[in-house]
């Protein structure tokens, strides 16, 4: 979870992640559709902890920013 930061900056920096991995070519299709899904839950409301967790895994599965191998 990001810490430090308001809940409101926090939905804001996971749909920034979000729209990143959501361009990786190396995400499976599963991956995809969990980040397509949960992206618009983030503007609905706060994400169960299962999802959270399910997120950061992806995320430092597929670091935003690092060019693909």
């Amino acid at each position: 979870m990001i810490d430090n930061v308001s809940k409101e900056e926090q939905k804001v920096l996971y749909q920034k992640v979000i729209r990143g991995l959501l361009k990786d070519r190396r995400l499976s299709t599963w991956e995809k559709e969990f980040l397509a899904s949960i992206n618009d839950q983030i503007l609905l409301r706060d994400l169960s902890k299962k999802q959270l967790d399910t997120l950061n895994k992806i995320r430092q599965r597929y670091p935003v920013g690092k060019p693909n191998v």
